[in-house]
């Protein structure tokens, strides 16, 4: 009883320190992942000159070459509105978890890329859900973009910002998109994220403008806005510590429902 007891409350000291899970909430796959950052997303950012401010960063705990897969989350609620979210996981790209949270120049990230075996749980109407989904691409970089697609990106359209788009390598404007080229769309996007104005974000295409979010400067609409990157480590927790990490999950979602009440 006393080893349950300590390991209770391991666990929910463990949660209090995640701050943000709210992947693990809403997506049943989530379970087994270790959040490795977790980001309120501001109104406006500077990480051109300013470190990105997370509220979780585990990164450091997390051994290179020890995790098998990559997870993206996002979450957004107006004033009033219902939560909006969308969880992608992918095949790991990158051997290191310092070098996959917002792409910055401190962090040297650049994936203009495609990515593997794909999962994609999301609330949001137009999003293709799905499992071992070959179609998925990133597009991570610190700089200014435009419209043409120098990868080839199949489907992308040169006449405006979408899941195709070619890094300029200078400027500082920024984007963070996880997208789906074979069924069209973004999935997850943040961008703006460097220059100290109104970011963007956005989950599945915008249905105006450009499908990719960049220049709405939307960011201030939302009072909810999180940003989670998890990873599958090679590790996994044995069934009872999951069930107790269970325990610590419903007290957190309720909580979570506490607060949006």
């Amino acid at each position: 009883m006393k080893r349950l007891t300590l390991a209770l409350a391991v666990s929910l000291s463990l949660l209090a320190s995640q701050a943000q899970a709210g992947a693990i909430l809403h997506v049943a796959e989530a379970a087994n992942y270790t959040v490795a950052y977790a980001l309120a997303i501001s109104d406006r950012a500077s990480f051109d000159s300013d470190d990105v401010p997370y509220a979780v960063d585990n990164h450091a705990s997390i051994a290179d070459n020890s995790f098998s897969r990559i997870a993206y989350y996002m979450e957004l609620q107006s004033a009033g509105g219902q939560l909006s979210y969308a969880y992608v996981s992918m095949d790991a790209f990158a051997t290191s978890a310092s070098k996959i949270g917002v792409p910055t120049v401190k962090s040297g990230e650049f994936y203009q890329r495609n990515v593997s075996n794909m999962n994609v749980v999301s609330n949001v109407a137009g999003v293709v859900n799905g499992t071992g989904i070959s179609t998925g691409s990133l597009e991570f970089w610190f700089w200014n973009y435009d419209t043409g697609s120098n990868a080839g990106v199949p489907g992308a359209n040169g006449g405006n910002y979408d899941f195709g788009d070619s890094p300029s390598g200078s400027g500082h404007y920024g984007s963070m998109q996880v997208n789906n080229y074979g069924a069209g769309q973004t999935i997850l996007a943040y961008n703006n994220f460097n220059t100290g104005a109104i970011g963007d974000v956005g989950l599945g295409n915008q249905l105006t403008n450009n499908p990719d979010w960049t220049f709405a400067a939307n960011a201030g609409n939302y009072t909810i806005k999180n940003i989670e990157v998890l990873v599958l480590q090679n590790n996994v927790p044995e069934p009872a510590s999951l069930a107790l990490l269970g325990l610590g999950l419903a007290g957190v979602a309720a909580a979570r429902r506490k607060r949006s009440k």
